[in-house]
């Protein structure tokens, strides 16, 4: 009988436990434009700054420009050449913001002599239209086969936890 209530008393006792708010954040980006420097802030979408986070500026060529890291409130400044070399009607620099725990940041910085100096070439989302950090939540950090990994094994691992318990009866119930 014993056997009978305790695992409907545990089952009963996590659904009664209810949700509980994730701890999980993703990563992401503020701009503070002036005339001669852009500034970068990123941060987690908690609220808490990438500080001391890795920072690659690779140039149009495809060749690494700058590296650096970001400050404790996770601030960047990049000043690019105004002049386009060679010709070229806008330059695209990509930057790469990694804080070494898997959290990453790719952003691409115009700085386009047709367009406003120093502006991010994306299109706004609605995370990005309000104040606060562009980017992602933690679950769309993940790529697309990751994601789909992790849910694979989370359902085979919770599948796996009542067959567990069957054979630990068995077992015990042998040895009695």
């Amino acid at each position: 009988m014993m056997a009978f209530i305790r695992p409907r008393l545990l089952a009963l006792a996590l659904l009664l436990a209810g949700p509980l708010p994730a701890f999980a954040h993703g990563a992401g980006w503020q701009i503070d434009q002036s005339q001669s420097a852009t500034v970068y802030q990123f941060g987690y979408t908690d609220g808490t700054a990438m500080m001391f986070a890795e920072v690659t500026i690779t140039g149009p060529d495809g060749k690494v420009w700058q590296k650096g890291r970001t400050d404790r409130e996770g601030r960047f400044a990049l000043a690019t050449p105004s002049q386009p070399r060679d010709g070229q009607t806008g330059s695209h620099w990509k930057i790469l913001v990694s804080d070494g725990m898997g959290h990453q940041v790719t952003l691409t910085h115009s700085s386009d002599m047709t367009d406003t100096p120093n502006t991010i070439d994306a299109s706004p989302t609605p995370e990005q239209s309000t104040p606060g950090l562009g980017g992602t939540g933690a679950l769309l950090d993940l790529p697309l086969w990751a994601a789909i990994l992790f849910g694979i094994s989370l359902i085979a691992n919770l599948a796996f936890i009542p067959i567990w318990f069957r054979q630990r009866q068995k077992q015990r119930s042998m040895q009695e």
